[in-house]
């Protein structure tokens, strides 16, 4: 009984584990290049089963018994394995801003911020007071020398990333890559980290007047959501009926003279 009650539990955990992460999904299905989360599922290790009062293997032969008969499994619950990221390239929305990019291909731009620099695939860049390409939390983009990005004027940029005035080159885009995109940590800002040291992409497909729009799709998203907290219903009820059972044995044992 008691093992019931710690499985239905895990699952339990689970599910509100599992509800975190698409609750998080639906919160950012408007949100610029964002990636959706999906919670990967393990199960603890199976309990073989056998028989109730089959004897131990060395009374077997004094007593010549058949040996214990294993009658089935019984799984011991479930946790959370990993969350991972689903980087499908999204839809792209054309804004004819020319301060909004997007990435086609693989990659990411490289922002400065107070505590280093960061990652980020929302290309919803604006220029600020001093003329520096910003973010919309006003960190600065950074070019190839990792520098921020000045630009007076009107401009265009091609698809490698170069940014140009009257036909003049001023500045190209950093665009970088990792070999591992499912250590990149989540931070604040739309904004990505990683332990890794990141690899400059030589030959980025950007588009200018395009931002990329969140993988999200909030249909699936709902119907999932409905699907979690269901499991947790039920088995919210499996752990009532445990614990009844358990106080119905605890009161029949103890009014036992």
């Amino acid at each position: 009984m008691i093992r019931g009650l710690y499985t239905a539990g895990a699952g339990m955990m689970l599910q509100m584990a599992r509800q975190d992460v698409v609750a998080n999904n639906l919160a950012n299905v408007n949100t610029s290049g964002f990636k959706k989360n999906t919670a990967v599922a393990k199960a603890f290790p199976d309990m073989l089963i056998s028989r109730l009062g089959e004897c131990k293997e060395d009374l077997q032969k004094q007593l010549k018994v058949q040996p214990p008969v294993v009658i089935g499994r019984l799984g011991t619950g479930a946790s959370i394995s990993g969350i991972y990221t689903d980087f499908d390239n999204n839809n792209l929305k054309k804004t004819d801003s020319p301060c909004d990019l997007a990435i086609t291909g693989a990659g990411y731009f490289v922002v400065q911020t107070p505590e280093g620099q960061r990652f980020t695939r929302c290309g919803e860049f604006k220029i600020n007071s001093e003329g520096i390409l910003t973010t919309n939390s006003g960190y600065p983009v950074l070019d190839s020398n990792d520098s921020p990005i000045t630009i007076e004027g009107e401009f265009l940029i091609d698809e490698q990333g170069n940014i140009s005035i009257d036909g003049e080159n001023i500045a190209r885009l950093k665009i970088v890559n990792f070999n591992d995109l499912q250590i990149l940590e989540r931070l604040g800002d739309n904004l990505l980290n990683s332990p890794e040291e990141p690899m400059v992409v030589e030959r980025p497909e950007i588009l200018q007047g395009y931002i990329e729009q969140s993988n999200v799709n909030a249909v699936k998203e709902m119907v999932t959501l409905i699907s979690v907290v269901r499991a947790y219903e039920s088995l919210q009820k499996m752990v009532q009926a445990e614990d009844e059972t358990i106080g119905q044995a605890i009161e029949k044992v103890g009014s036992i003279n």
